[in-house]
């Protein structure tokens, strides 16, 4: 029994695991990540899992997607024994003896990448299972497609390694040591090599060949095979950096082809990637410092994050549509206070009161106005929000959006509104379309993320090469221009405009007002911006003239701040982008100032557009109460009003660290919801009229009936916050508007519209 145990010990799989816990843990970092996400207890709340357990391509989830994924499976898994075999190869001498010496190291060296791979099968068929009502053997089907995958990859490359191995490398290692002994340093680490050779050697009783046949290691040993091992590891060592720079080219390569979808590959598979330069980046290091291999990861951290610094690699993303070429315009106090001041201020109320008047010139009695919020939440949020307005809208016989004023909001709610606004307009010029088409949400539904991760991947973390034009100018092609793209061809090119082409619809009461206000980074003021000036929306209505009234504009108009760069020009896509920037996703767009703007997801100031709502109504109360019979603030949220008193006892010390934090974060929507509720209430103190605030929210855990399946479901787990959903996320927010809840406002929307209806 003591035999066979130490038999097993001793076996080159075992002995492989054994060394990896203990000297290659940032390689077991990268598997012990992927175990995490594939079994959902990393990124579960941004929907990470489901980009592995359900890649979409061509906006489909298909073979085609799974196949992908398990090349760049494969790419990894190669990179993974490439590394391992560089750092370790020298402890098992026996090696050298052997014939394909990489590849018998990587099937032996296999226990991990299996494991995962059968882990990953198993996780994608009760995931197609559970989620995507899919039978047993069709998940089945479909995930086979994986490891097809990973093995034509791996066959792939270990032919390269196959035959780079073979016959030549003691030619080879004479020429490596001939070289090695022109330099006094290159002695000196040839002999400490050969050392390293020679003492540290692991024991190994048995590994298995190319046949799966157990082999016994032999005994004997001969100092000139350690000429042939460090010849080999030599010649490794430059298969590696061959294997490096053949992956950097094709990312390069597949980079320069990103605009066609057929290169947009999914966007788990543009993560293994960017794993897999990231694993082999860490054996590079690891192998070159050894025991300073922490020390020389922090030191190559500190040099590219203080390159990045300079001019020649810093990276500006650029809001397309405006003149970087001109004068930046300088943001200051003074230059702010410029744009607010009376003649202004007149203008622009003038324009606005000129709005509602046509507004109300298309209704005989007074009618009820609906300033309709949006919130953020990505495409959750712009699914349930295009969702929500085609029930309501077409609920009221298209009362709706003919009483609604204006729409703010946030990230991805805007953009839902934003499309159904478009749609709406279009129906209106004459276009034969139906509004209320599920096609139109389907839309808005397909995928935006592999692009993005594609970009950042072949792009973005490199060196960006290829530029665009757009509005007679240049910029270049990043992850911001990857998403606009996507979005624009989902969509179908309705809302590939300029700002200034809204200027007239908006003017006319021919569409709803739309208030983007992205927030910014510099300072937390919001940037208002409208096809028509709004600077009411900026300037205090209080004065104050305390040492403290540092800040008299609460936020800048985007028109008046940008004339002299073109600010007309703003692409409108560009626009609902810089008030979608999802952290680390959509990058921060900088704007032509000095200093320069950066501006961030208008979430970060209000994420259901409430206080814009009041601060508008706040601005025309007096034409509203005498020419409306009252006001509804409809708000469209993607998340239940009502927060989840939880209780946490036996904290963690890593819990009890990470709580403050975390706390803020999570409670944040709460925060601006109490600031909301208040808001609203102070409102109908000083408005001489109606108010009412009504709700449609996404509410995950609602019953509801399924006709095709015949029975009542019950879905609890939340649509992930993500540019991407799932089939079953989908579902599940389409059938969140038949909750009882969601049903009552209807039907209150239904009466109040109908009482005021010409």
């Amino acid at each position: 029994m003591t035999k066979l145990i130490n038999s097993i010990i001793y076996s080159f799989p075992i002995q492989l695991i054994l060394n990896h816990f203990k000297k290659n843990q940032l390689l077991l970092l990268c598997w012990v990540l992927l175990f995490s996400v594939i079994n959902g207890g990393f990124g579960k709340s941004l929907g990470i899992p489901y980009l592995f357990l359900s890649p979409e391509y061509l906006n489909e989830v298909n073979h085609q997607s799974y196949f992908i994924v398990g090349l760049t499976l494969g790419g990894l898994i190669v990179a993974f024994n490439i590394a391992t075999y560089i750092l370790d190869g020298y402890k098992f001498h026996f090696i050298g003896t052997i014939t394909k010496p990489f590849s018998k190291f990587s099937l032996n060296n296999a226990i991990i990448p299996l494991a995962f791979l059968i882990n990953y099968i198993i996780q994608i068929i009760n995931y197609q299972m559970m989620y995507e009502f899919m039978g047993f053997w069709k998940a089945l089907t479909l995930s086979i497609t994986l490891p097809l995958g990973v093995f034509v990859s791996i066959f792939i490359l270990q032919l390269y390694f196959w035959f780079t191995n073979k016959d030549f490398r003691e030619v080879l290692a004479e020429r490596v040591e001939k070289r090695i002994k022109k330099l006094k340093i290159g002695r000196i680490a040839a002999v400490k090599y050969h050392k390293d050779l020679k003492s540290k050697q692991a024991k190994v009783e048995g590994f298995l060949d190319l046949r799966l046949r157990w082999i016994r290691v032999s005994k004997k040993s001969n100092h000139k095979v350690f000429n042939v091992i460090t010849g080999i590891f030599d010649q490794n060592h430059l298969n590696t950096v061959i294997a490096e720079l053949f992956i950097f080219i094709i990312i390069l390569i597949l980079g320069a082809f990103r605009d066609y979808p057929v290169f947009q590959i999914p966007a788990a598979a543009s993560a293994v990637l960017f794993l897999s330069i990231i694993l082999m980046a860490i054996g590079a290091i690891t192998f070159w410092f050894r025991s300073w291999a922490i020390t020389g990861a922090i030191a190559i951290f500190f040099l590219i994050n203080f390159l990045t610094t300079r001019e020649f690699l810093s990276k500006t993303h650029f809001a397309h549509g405006l003149n970087y070429n001109t004068k930046a315009v300088n943001y200051n106090q003074k230059n702010i206070d410029k744009l607010t001041n009376p003649k202004a201020l007149a203008k622009d109320r003038t324009t606005t009161l000129e709005v509602l008047n046509n507004w109300r010139s298309q209704f005989s009695e007074k009618p009820k106005m609906i300033l309709l919020t949006a919130s953020g939440g990505g495409q959750r949020a712009a699914y349930w929000t295009m969702n929500a307005l085609q029930k309501a809208d077409s609920i009221t016989n298209g009362n709706l959006f003919k009483h609604t004023v204006s729409i703010s909001g946030a990230s991805g709610g805007l953009i839902g509104a934003a499309y159904f606004r478009e749609l709406k307009y279009m129906q209106k010029k004459g276009q034969t379309l139906n509004v209320y088409n599920p096609k139109y949400l389907n839309n808005i539904g397909k995928e935006a993320l592999n692009p993005i991760i594609f970009s950042l991947l072949t792009n973005d973390i490199f060196i960006r090469y290829q530029s665009f034009e757009y509005g007679g100018y240049s910029y270049p092609k990043d992850r911001g221009y990857a998403f606009e793209q996507k979005l624009n061809n989902n969509l179908e090119g309705v809302l590939d405009k300029r700002l200034s082409d809204y200027k007239n619809a908006e003017l006319n009461a021919e569409i709803p007002m739309l208030f983007l206000a992205p927030t910014s980074v510099n300072d937390g003021r919001k940037l208002y911006i409208t096809p028509n000036s709004s600077s009411y929306m900026s300037s205090k209505s209080i004065r104050d003239d305390s040492l403290n009234a540092l800040m008299d504009n609460r936020s800048i108009d985007f028109l008046r701040m940008f004339k002299n760069q073109d600010a007309k020009n703003l692409s409108f896509i560009t626009a609902l982008r810089m008030s979608a920037s999802f952290p680390y996703i959509t990058p921060n767009v900088n704007l032509p100032s000095e200093p320069s703007l950066e501006i961030m997801d208008a979430g970060l100031a209000d994420n259901f557009g409430v206080s814009d709502a009041v601060l508008f109504l706040y601005n025309f109360k007096d034409w509203i109460a005498e020419n409306t019979s009252g006001v509804i603030i409809l708000t469209i949220r993607d998340s239940k009003k009502a927060a989840i008193i939880e209780k946490k006892q036996n904290l963690s010390i890593l819990e009890k660290l990470s709580t403050p934090i975390s706390n803020i974060y999570n409670n944040w929507s709460n925060v601006q919801d109490t600031r909301n509720d208040l808001l609203i209430e102070y409102a109908s103190e000083w408005f001489q009229g109606d108010l009412n605030h009504a709700m449609l929210t996404y509410d995950a855990g609602v019953a509801f009936s399924d006709d095709s399946l015949d029975k009542m479901k019950h879905i609890e787990e939340r649509a992930s916050l993500n540019w991407r959903l799932t089939g079953r996320e989908k579902y599940n927010i389409r059938n969140a508007i038949n909750s009882i809840e969601n049903q009552k406002t209807l039907y209150w929307l239904t009466q109040s519209l109908e009482s005021s209806a010409d």
